[in-house]
């Protein structure tokens, strides 16, 4: 009598183990979550098809990037690359190679619309496009040698067709800043060619 007592407690006390280890096992699972390390994410649609991607590009640029869902009027499915080719995003925001922050968006015809970037002294461009090409242009004016002295700024209509902005200049050692404002009322041909 005494031997199956103790089989029994031995069984009860086990069986108690058993419970109290499953619970607390899973209140440490409930916890915050280690890092997650990868190289890039997707997320993908019902298809298996890559919408957005999370990573470095074949760029070298680090965006978060949204492809085509095949819902645009005209818009076409990712390519078989995917979205780690950049040719290949629709709307991409984050650093390019050298860390500049950026922004893009393209049609879904493939074509750059909007283009914000700021350059590497961190001053803000932003380009605005149609399918010809760009049409206007606001922010600081890199001159040929890009620096920190860079502190043109323009609001540019295509091929210097309007131009609003105020420049710097030297004059006696000391700077002074001076507003532009031109107009062109010469016609030139739609699109706008550049001349080779």
């Amino acid at each position: 009598m005494r031997a199956i007592s103790v089989i029994v407690a031995a069984l009860v006390a086990g069986f108690v183990g058993g419970i109290l280890g499953a619970r607390m096992g899973r209140t440490s699972e409930q916890g915050p979550r280690r890092i997650v390390r990868a190289r890039s994410f997707e997320l993908v649609d019902a298809a298996g098809q890559a919408i957005s991607f999370w990573g470095v590009d074949q760029g070298d640029n680090a965006v978060l990037a949204f492809g085509s869902r095949g819902l645009a009027p005209g818009g076409a499915r990712p390519r078989s690359i995917g979205l780690a080719n950049p040719d290949n995003q629709l709307t991409a925001i984050g650093l390019l190679g050298a860390d500049n922050p950026m922004l893009k968006m393209r049609g879904a015809d493939g074509k750059t619309r909007v283009r914000m970037v700021l350059s590497t002294d961190g001053k803000p461009v932003l380009t605005m496009e149609d399918e010809k090409g760009p049409r206007v242009s606001l922010g600081v004016e890199q001159s040929d040698i890009p620096g920190p002295e860079d502190n043109d700024w323009t609001l540019v209509f295509a091929q210097e067709r309007a131009r609003i902005g105020m420049f710097t200049e030297k004059e006696g050692g000391e700077r002074y800043v001076r507003g532009v404002f031109l107009v062109n009322r010469d016609k030139v041909k739609y699109p706008y060619q550049q001349p080779k």
